[in-house]
């Protein structure tokens, strides 16, 4: 702890941009520009990088309001042409527009991917997130919550399959938040849970372990980073541990964004997927 209020007050000499995939999210965005302003504060060279489609609220206009009277630099890109009809597609097209402005216009140290609805609505931990941006032991980041909500990018452990990807998955969904709230809680206070994959709303990414890394939200595309063997071995995990011969693999076509991201870098790179113990939410509402 005597580290921690040790950089309190010191500015990181790190490059940071912040991207957020936003669509229809007017009533959340002056909050969240309040974090990204408090967290501005703490670097030298600060970015904010907003990509949003097809709104029909007041974002785009709350977004040009923002860039207009922010001290750093925010870039804005409308992505017109993201009509899939699947969500998690148009996330991840949305998402690696950040990553395209990231690595051909600017020199990142770390980025971070944050959620531009009501997750992020409480005020940051922003001395939290300078404790562990100075150290080593992780290329992702991600915290936990009072109430971990964010399985579907959640996977450790032999669990190498999505929760929504099981006949019966909501029983699936339910078990796994219990288990991995257990295994957070077990963990020292600032030591790291060692995961593939994990989001939560707000993770901080190591730029530079990520770089060519890119989203993709279908099923189709994750497959060919998990084996059939491994899949077999997690249905038969979990019908064992939860005691449920009824729990079978579906062929469901969306997917979790996040998941292709992560053990591609893991494959790729070797990537360091962690998640804290803390809380990065102060429960402090604006």
């Amino acid at each position: 702890m005597e580290e921690k209020k040790n950089i309190k007050n010191i500015k990181i000499d790190k490059n940071v941009a912040c991207c957020l995939a936003i669509r229809n999210c007017g009533q959340y965005l002056n909050k969240i520009f309040k974090n990204l302003d408090l967290l501005s504060e703490h670097f030298i060279n600060f970015y904010v990088i907003c990509v949003y489609d097809n709104c029909n609220d007041n974002t785009e206009q709350l977004l040009n309001e923002y860039k207009k009277k922010s001290t750093f630099k925010v870039l804005l890109f409308h992505n017109k042409n993201n009509k899939s009809n699947l969500r998690t597609v148009r996330i991840a097209n949305s998402r690696n527009i950040c990553l395209d402005i990231i690595e051909n216009t600017l020199n990142i140290d770390f980025h971070f991917v944050i959620d531009a609805d009501n997750v992020n609505i409480l005020k940051w931990d922003i001395d939290l997130i300078k404790y562990y941006l100075n150290t080593d032991d992780w290329d992702c980041l991600s915290f936990n919550r009072k109430s971990y909500y964010d399985i579907w990018a959640l996977l450790y452990d032999n669990y190498k399959h999505h929760c929504w990807g099981f006949k019966n998955s909501q029983a699936v969904v339910n078990f796994m938040r219990k288990d991995i709230v257990n295994k957070l809680n077990k963990l020292k206070d600032y030591e790291l849970y060692n995961c593939l994959s994990a989001f939560n709303g707000f993770a901080i990414y190591r730029t530079n372990i990520f770089n060519n890394m890119r989203y993709d939200g279908t099923y189709l595309k994750f497959k060919t980073l998990v084996t059939d063997k491994e899949r077999i071995i997690t249905l038969n995990k979990l019908r064992t541990i939860m005691n449920n011969k009824l729990i079978n693999i579906n062929n469901y076509q969306q997917h979790c964004e996040h998941l292709y991201y992560h053990l591609s870098a893991i494959k790729n790179n070797n990537a360091r997927i962690r998640i804290s113990k803390k809380i990065l939410y102060l429960h402090e509402n604006y």
